[in-house]
């Protein structure tokens, strides 16, 4: 889960604990949405180096770095209140909008670049004509599924 191939640790001590800290929340949000968690880890590694406590320059916020009006919206589907800072809320809150987005576009990379852009995003460049990922996604699809390969 944390290891390099070679079987050794692959990230730096603390680190290791952050991640390992929030494992029951990612396995669980993972199998109830239906998605990898290595792709859940991924998203969380690239959002935020497993700080709860980030914020993005637009907003965002928390593990999964979700906007606020994202997290409210989320918080009532799942019959919570929005707490963007509480690990095992922004870990169900962001896997919920990643399940939601793989499920709108029917794959893992559009859905990954809904999530990234927004699925207004995904849809312009789809009505475009255009295929693949969108231009302004490209990067972060990349680095998801670098990131999951690490997990």
């Amino acid at each position: 889960m944390v290891h390099g191939s070679g079987g050794e640790p692959s990230w730096p001590a603390a680190q290791r604990e952050q991640i390992a800290a929030v494992q029951p929340e990612v396995q669980e949000a993972a199998q109830r949405f239906q998605i990898d968690p290595g792709l859940v880890n991924g998203i969380i590694w690239v959002e935020s180096k497993f700080n709860a406590r980030a914020r993005g320059p637009g907003g965002t916020q928390g593990l999964m770095q979700l906007m606020p009006a994202t997290a409210r919206e989320l918080a009532k589907s799942l019959g919570e209140r929005p707490r963007p800072y509480d690990p095992g809320f922004n870990i169900r809150a962001g896997s919920l909008y990643l399940s939601r987005m793989i499920k709108r576009f029917g794959d893992v990379k559009l859905g990954l670049a809904a999530y990234h852009g927004g699925p207004g995003h995904v849809l312009k460049w789809q009505k475009a004509g255009k295929r693949g990922i969108p231009d302004g996604s490209k990067k972060y699809v990349e680095k998801v599924f670098a990131a999951r390969d690490r997990f």
